[in-house]
């Protein structure tokens, strides 16, 4: 039986994504509706190339969502071209998802599409089901249909209008250095908050002004600055910062000696990465494969397909979709003193709303620093700014595997810290 399918593209398109790649229809409208006719365009190339190739897709014309008389006109003009559709295809049935459109413009439509017999859906992700109302038997229970995984992180981006390009875990060697050296990661991730300052130094070492890494080319990759792999510690490091250099000296990331405490050289591309944030990256992308998550990308350059020209890609530290929700972990590794901390840590906040606008996502930013000797902490600040961004900062950090397989099962970020999982 033939299949026509109505969907009203709303500023959620991904949403309007997940009843047509699980139901699959024969024919495909799309309606933008409080989204640009681009958005809804970029629906059409995505689903041609995911839809068996005879799938037909005609994407109409803008819905005049602030004029209801207009609307109704549109949904009137519509059930009339569809119901005459009807006539040479009688077997021809039809689906309207009116997605996240005003309840005024759903109920025009639902009215409106009665004369072609048109079923409603309705997709609640969370929930993870897909309700259907029969146009036949309005007394009865919706049908439910378990919602399947059906967008992966590429999907989800390219509804939106990015593109995902390389990225740090798609090269095996990366993944493989990222185990080999997990326990030290981890080490450093469950002692952030006493090894907050030291960790705050050497990324300023690689970061900071005259620091280890330049990259005189935006389009080539950073290079060693010559004779810059000399470095100094403000102060002579204390336990456990004595034993968190001992170990990165070991692993070979760094040169350091407790007989010369307070020098230190950075010789490696890899050991001015990892010491540089890389760290904490890579612990989220440990975190992910400890909580189970089925798809995570780490360090990927994201493009914007809406601008001519991707100066400045988005790096997000980690990306997963989960249940067809997207997360968006970024990493905040502040220089020393209180203060200081604060500011780098509002300041990531906004460029990442920034960098994530348009995305509904679950927006996480990891964050080490001294933000408990401030008179405010930065979780503190990102409330009262209502910022809609979770921070796991400090001693939360070791908690990371815990606080993903929640999100995993519930598909919402948990506002208290649960236990962590049980070692394997």
């Amino acid at each position: 039986m033939p299949h026509l399918h109505v969907a009203l593209v709303t500023e959620r398109p991904e949403a309007s994504l997940i009843p047509i790649l699980q139901l699959r229809p024969q024919r495909i409208v799309l309606i933008p509706c409080h989204s640009s006719p681009q958005a809804t365009e970029r629906l059409v190339i995505l689903l041609r190339h995911e839809l068996p190739r005879d799938t037909r897709i005609e994407a109409y014309p803008s819905l005049p969502s602030d004029e209801p008389r207009r609307c109704a006109e549109y949904a009137d003009a519509l059930a009339d071209t569809l119901y005459r559709q009807q006539f040479d295809t009688p077997s021809l049935t039809v689906t309207l998802d009116v997605g996240g459109c005003r309840t005024l413009i759903a109920l025009l439509f639902q009215q409106a599409l009665q004369r072609c017999a048109a079923d409603l859906l309705y997709a609640d992700v969370k929930a993870g089901a897909i309700y259907r109302l029969s146009h036949d038997d309005p007394g009865s229970a919706p049908e439910v249909m378990a919602i399947e995984p059906v967008l992966d992180i590429d999907r989800y981006l390219q509804a939106n209008g990015r593109k995902r390009v390389r990225a740090l875990s798609d090269s095996m060697e990366w993944r493989s250095s990222c185990m080999q050296r997990r326990s030290l990661t981890r080490h450093l991730a469950q002692h952030a908050d006493r090894l907050a300052s030291l960790l705050g130094e050497l990324h300023d070492m690689v970061h900071g002004d005259g620091g280890v890494l330049e990259n005189p080319d935006p389009h080539a990759s950073p290079r060693l600055r010559t004779g810059a792999e000399h470095q100094r510690l403000h102060v002579a490091p204390r336990f456990p910062a004595t034993d968190a250099l001992t170990a990165l000296s070991e692993a070979g990331l760094l040169e350091w000696d407790n007989q010369a405490p307070c020098s230190l050289s950075i010789t490696s591309l890899e050991g001015a990465h990892y010491l540089g944030g890389g760290w904490l990256t890579e612990y989220a992308w440990l975190s992910a494969q400890e909580a189970r998550l089925s798809q995570v990308c780490s360090g990927a350059h994201l493009l914007d397909l809406n601008v001519d020209r991707n100066d400045r890609p988005v790096v997000p530290s980690c990306l997963a979709v989960e249940r067809n929700q997207l997360l968006f972990i970024e990493c905040l590794i502040a220089r020393p003193g209180a203060e200081d901390c604060l500011e780098q840590g509002l300041k990531r906040l906004h460029g990442m709303l920034n960098h994530s606008a348009g995305l509904n996502a679950t927006r996480v930013l990891l964050a080490c620093g001294e933000f408990d000797k401030a008179s405010q902490r930065l979780t503190e600040l990102q409330r009262i700014q209502g910022m809609h961004v979770a921070v796991v900062e400090g001693e939360e950090l070791k908690h990371l595997p815990a606080l993903l397989a929640n999100w995993k099962d519930n598909g919402s970020w948990p506002e208290a810290v649960p236990m962590p999982l049980n070692p394997r």
